[in-house]
């Protein structure tokens, strides 16, 4: 049941709340490399989602995540290989090879190996410090709703995490289908607009975490949220353990 009701979660979730630079940058590769070759970027993106998940699921799920996620070093390092894909995305120049799969190719033929979107994928994703905000506030809360023992959280994750690769599997096959419609000119404006995005989503980590560090209202606020987010974690917690309690209790009587 709990699988089940993750994997509903999942899809729900992918659908409204899944537009960050891992997404663009999805349908941009899916264009460029086609189906196939894309898997391996999504695959990237869904381990990473995994090790997150992991990690705040255990070692983590005490630690004050907004302040580290707001932290000079990790903002800056996240933005900086942000941008950096961004300008790289910007400076792709392609050419469209018509052939029985309408494949597109590179006029300077930077093709990018299966390993290296796998890497693209995985440290887009796992060094965007929002996303580690997204799945940690998306873990507080679900626990706190659903009120999952600690071993059906995991079988509830497991089926969110692998309903949200569904969907990006999904989303890298609708976006290869594209590339019939594609010409040069097209392709190169939409590397440019995504390109843009990634860009001013790395200018937007930057300033976020500027303004965490200097302006004290908005640190309070952030304060805030993430006492509430604590408080609920402990309510959670609470919950497991009065229910692992009963679960022990009802197992000694029945014996």
């Amino acid at each position: 049941m709990e699988l089940l009701i993750g994997i509903v979660c999942g899809i729900a979730l992918s659908l409204f709340f899944s537009f960050g630079p891992a997404f663009f940058s999805l349908i941009q590769n899916s264009i460029h490399y086609g189906f196939r070759r894309t898997i391996a970027f999504v695959i990237g993106v869904s381990l990473s989602d995994i090790l997150v998940v992991f990690l705040m699921l255990t070692v983590l799920r005490n630690l004050d995540m907004t302040a580290a996620l707001h932290n000079i070093y990790v903002a800056t390092i996240g933005s900086v290989v942000i941008a950096w894909i961004g300008v790289h995305t910007i400076r792709r120049k392609a050419t469209v090879s018509r052939d029985r799969t309408s494949r597109i190719r590179f006029k300077n033929k930077e093709e990018m190996h299966r390993w290296q979107l796998l890497m693209h994928g995985f440290l887009l994703n796992f060094l965007n410090p929002l996303i580690w905000l997204y799945w940690v506030s998306l873990i507080t809360f679900l626990s706190a709703e659903v009120g999952l023992t600690s071993s059906e959280r995991y079988i509830f994750f497991a089926g969110l995490l692998l309903a949200v690769l569904g969907m990006d599997i999904l989303k890298c096959r609708l976006a290869s289908m594209m590339q019939t419609w594609f010409t040069a000119r097209r392709l190169n404006w939409f590397n440019t607009i995504t390109g843009s995005i990634l860009i001013v989503f790395a200018v937007y980590l930057v300033v976020s975490m500027i303004l965490y560090q200097t302006n004290p209202h908005i640190r309070e606020k952030e304060q805030d949220n993430t006492a509430q987010r604590s408080k609920i974690v402990q309510t959670v917690h609470q919950h497991i353990a009065r229910d692992s309690a009963k679960v022990d209790h009802d197992t000694i009587q029945f014996e």
